[in-house]
């Protein structure tokens, strides 16, 4: 229904870094009475081309128009299409057999501008994960050394009877440093006894 058995346009999709010469090619049963246009998407607007400029060059074949760009930039974005002459005096709007070309490499402002917002928010993000990472098993392992996560009153106090029963701290309190075991024995003690 686009009237796209008229024409056949090689290649259909054209993606080329930017300053890179690219090549279509229109197959037609009367190449003279055809001719190239551009369109651009979000735009009405259909440009002629025509004649041979010092961007690009058109060649008409026996059975082919061919259209070569020399070197692309962006503002060479769009469809280019192989319609007959007349469209713009008849008001009409090519058909959707188009060869669309992107153009690779350029970037505006913008989009430069959110792509290095991106890359900042990935770095912190990945800076707050590093930091996460180390520092959790770094206080597990401490917290064991230290005595297994029990909350101490103060960490400076002395733990010398630590583990013991509380008969026994209350004896070894008693123990004086220099006591004569002998004068104990004198008295019956025995000491194995408690």
């Amino acid at each position: 229904g686009g009237g796209c058995s008229m024409v056949q346009q090689h290649p259909r999709y054209v993606m080329a870094k930017k300053n890179m010469p690219v090549h279509f090619i229109c197959y037609s049963r009367e190449p003279d009475s055809m001719q190239w246009y551009k369109t651009v998407e979000g735009s009405e607007d259909l440009y002629e081309l025509d004649h041979n400029t010092s961007r690009y060059s058109i060649e008409r074949k026996d059975s082919s128009i061919n259209f070569t760009i020399f070197r692309i930039s962006y503002k060479d974005n769009g469809v280019y299409v192989c319609d007959s002459k007349n469209l713009t005096a008849e008001k009409r709007r090519p058909h959707l057999c188009g060869t669309e070309l992107s153009v690779m490499g350029h970037s505006n402002i913008q989009q430069i501008r959110n792509r290095n917002t991106l890359k900042d928010a990935i770095i912190i993000i990945q800076s707050i994960l590093l930091v996460i990472f180390i520092s959790v098993p770094v206080l597990i392992l401490l917290d064991k050394v230290s005595g297994g996560g029990e909350s101490k009153e103060s960490p400076e106090e002395d733990h010398t009877y630590e583990g013991l029963e509380v008969e026994q701290m209350a004896t070894y309190e008693d123990i004086t440093p220099f006591r004569d075991v002998k004068a104990k024995w004198t008295v019956g003690e025995h000491p194995g006894e408690e």
